[in-house]
């Protein structure tokens, strides 16, 4: 019989048509389950536990004093697409060429999804996809749906007014709680039912919520919660026009006309940024409630927490994301696993990938991992480890040819044609000004972001972790550019191109018929 866990009546309907016949493990299989909470656009410097003065995480924060945290986690890409596509492959961007937002995963390339769907993992997928091709879906996930979302209220701005191109919007009508609108919710009422059900066991599930993307705006209870004034006072943003910075960064401000607007008005964004964040909070902490709810799942299932990218949200007068930015506040995303055995309260302040959280997720599950990949397993940190503080991580990002521009992408080009689109000016400015290729290295000492074409940056890390003094072109600094270049050279060489995993006889196949 199902239990109840007070969800509404009309969820319990849809969701006892689409949870399967319970399919008991096999004698001995005491493989873990794993619930992955993505949420888009989440920074970490964003979230209490990773030192926000004032915003209200109670669930990551309890999360991550149950588990361990990972302090500078890096993403491989700073848009959606490309960002998810490397995380299941564990392979840099470079690699395949999954550089924009349509060029999906394809079902002749390995990922890590597939991996537990082969090895009798049940994978239910509850939000956005941005990650497979339609062909790859059944391949690698049992049963998707397309629950996404949180209920907002519309834009301030009339067409062509300043702050139009904000994305600034408004309080929705609807509480954080409305299930039927807000779709990240959902999600979660669903996945807890599917758990609750006696599911198939191991299973995964993948909750990728729309989190705290823009528009800026969110449930009327979350809305409101902070203030520009708090902001001001005890998280100031970063300032505008920094000097030495890439040409995007003013470029934002002058294609989506917001050069007016005040200090106040970026802050009024920051606040509402947060308020999402709060939001991404409470969903999270219905979830891992209903799971400890029910002690035979959470006894043996992992929870993650991470994102695929984070968000300017008024830092630098800046919104929304760039896909050639490299900035701190777009690659550092909160990772925060609990694990079955796992230790409690640690912190790991070596630097990972976000790729990393996949290949550790097979690791556990005990998969044969067989194609080429670049990522680490995170198994030690979880139990206590230190990490390798003398390692190096990697983003990338930016345009080169003419279809990898998104207002030249026949997928995409009604929305960037179309001026009432929000992201109408980003898609100018891109293809207007340049978006030019970028790659990131980052140690625990130095961040470099070198541009062939652009403005390159290296920031001391020890003095400037706010990456406000580009010092790329300080003689005191020659040494570290010339090493890190060099060690990226070498980076590029090591993972350029990968083998196959299938292998082709060399000898011709059987000559056609002479008739």
């Amino acid at each position: 019989m199902m239990r109840s866990l007070g969800f509404p009546i009309g969820f319990l309907l849809v969701i006892i048509h689409i949870i399967p016949a319970r399919t008991d493990r096999a004698p001995g299989d005491t493989r873990p389950n794993f619930v992955i909470f993505l949420p888009d656009e989440t920074r970490a410097e964003s979230i209490g536990v990773y030192g926000h003065p004032f915003v209200r995480t109670p669930n990551l924060d309890a999360l991550a004093a149950n588990g361990t945290v990972f302090k500078e986690a890096h993403v491989l890409h700073t848009q959606c697409a490309p960002s998810r596509c490397a995380m299941i492959t564990g392979r840099y961007m470079h690699v395949l060429g999954h550089r924009t937002q349509t060029h999906l995963v394809r079902e002749y390339e390995p990922n890590f999804f597939r991996y537990l769907k082969d090895a009798g993992y049940y994978v239910s997928w509850h939000g956005k996809n941005d990650m497979f091709s339609q062909a790859s879906f059944p391949l690698s996930v049992s049963n998707w749906t397309n629950d996404i979302g949180s209920s907002k209220g519309p834009s301030p701005f009339k067409f062509n007014e300043t702050g139009y191109y904000s994305f600034l919007a408004s309080a929705s009508k609807f509480f954080g709680n409305d299930s039927e609108h807000n779709g990240d919710y959902r999600a979660v009422v669903k996945s807890l039912e599917f758990m609750s059900s006696n599911p198939p066991e191991p299973f995964l599930i993948f909750l990728p919520g729309i989190g705290a993307h823009p528009s800026y705006g969110a449930p009327k209870d979350y809305f409101d919660m902070y203030s520009a004034d708090q902001v001001a006072k005890l998280a100031p943003l970063r300032p505008p026009h920094v000097a030495n910075k890439p040409k995007y960064h003013d470029g934002i401000i002058k294609y989506r006309n917001l050069e007016s607007l005040n200090q106040t008005f970026f802050n009024k964004i920051n606040a509402i940024y947060l308020g999402q964040v709060s939001y991404v909070d409470w969903i999270l902490g219905q979830l891992v409630k209903g799971i400890d709810a029910l002690p035979d799942i959470a006894k043996n299932t992992a929870i993650f927490v991470t994102s695929d990218h984070g968000d300017f949200s008024g830092d630098y007068h800046l919104v929304e994301k760039w896909p050639g930015g490299m900035d701190d506040i777009l690659t550092r995303v909160p990772l925060i696993g609990r694990i079955p055995g796992g230790v409690k309260g640690h912190v790991v302040e070596a630097p990972v990938n976000v790729f990393d959280l996949f290949y550790t997720i097979n690791v556990m599950a005990g998969t044969n991992v067989n194609h080429i990949h670049f990522a680490k397993s995170l198994l030690p940190e979880l139990m206590g480890g230190p990490g390798d503080m003398n390692r190096t991580v990697y983003s990338e990002g930016g345009y080169q040819y003419f279809r990898e521009f998104e207002p030249n992408d026949p997928e995409q080009k009604a929305v960037y044609a179309n001026p009432h689109n929000t992201y109408w000016a980003r898609g100018k400015e891109e293809v207007e000004e340049g978006c030019p290729r970028a790659i990131m290295a980052k140690s625990s000492t130095h961040k470099l972001v070198y541009r062939p074409e652009g403005v390159s940056e290296l920031y001391d890390l020890a003095t400037d972790k706010r990456e406000l003094n580009n010092v790329y072109s300080d003689p005191k600094y020659q040494e570290v550019v010339q090493k890190m270049e060099m060690d990226l050279l070498a980076y590029f060489v090591k993972t350029a191109d990968v083998t196959p995993v299938l292998e082709d006889p060399r000898g011709a196949p059987k000559p056609p018929s002479s008739n």
